[in-house]
């Protein structure tokens, strides 16, 4: 992306790895994409639904392309309020649950086994 082109928002995500792995896809497919706020919101993962989240910019003349692709891409789990992650409530907030409970014992487990 030599010259200056105006670039515009493809898609958005809030889950760093599925960023990373759409902006693979579409530069593979010859999108020249780019994903902003990657530093930043990785730091500071407490702003990350305030910022906006991971965003792909792609220049404006090729978003038509970039959009034929993200198609699967637009009902995916990304955030607790999307639809997807509705349809399944108790399941997705059990895992949650689970999720915050490791996270915050895991690290005293894994002490205590070293002593």
């Amino acid at each position: 992306m030599g010259e200056d082109r105006d670039l515009v928002l493809a898609y958005r995500s809030y889950s760093l790895p599925r960023a990373e792995v759409i902006l693979g896809m579409l530069t593979a497919y010859g999108v020249e994409a780019q994903l902003f706020d990657r530093d930043f919101n990785a730091n500071n993962g407490h702003l990350l639904v305030a910022t906006g989240g991971f965003r792909i910019m792609v220049p404006a003349e090729q978003l038509r392309a970039a959009n034929e692709l993200l198609k699967p891409f637009h009902d995916a789990d990304d955030l607790p309020e999307s639809e997807a992650f509705q349809k399944r409530p108790l399941i997705n907030s059990l895992w949650l649950l689970l999720a915050g409970y490791l996270g915050v014992w895991a690290p005293a487990w894994l002490r205590r086994r070293e002593r």
